[in-house]
């Protein structure tokens, strides 16, 4: 069931190019729709920032994500991947 959260509109303008930039050395597409649509790979991801993990903070990072883009996050997964 679609909750209207797509990748393109909603979470990919989550992901600053620093992020994109800094995971994508370690394999993770974040600016990928076929890579984070994979349900392990976006958990993942998901995993990180809602325990504020990551982002890192200020310098490196703008700091962990606020309860609504986690939210935004999960709603999108929860949605089945929504390009």
């Amino acid at each position: 069931m679609t909750n209207g959260v797509s990748f393109a509109q909603d979470i990919l303008p989550l992901f600053t190019q620093t992020d994109i930039d800094h995971m994508q050395g370690m394999g993770v597409l974040l600016n990928s729709y076929s890579y984070m649509s994979v349900p392990d790979n976006a958990n993942a991801v998901y995993q990180q920032v809602s325990t504020q993990q990551m982002p890192p903070p200020p310098p490196e990072g703008e700091g962990p994500w606020s309860d609504a883009k986690v939210g935004t996050f999960k709603s999108w997964m929860d949605g089945g991947f929504q390009p």
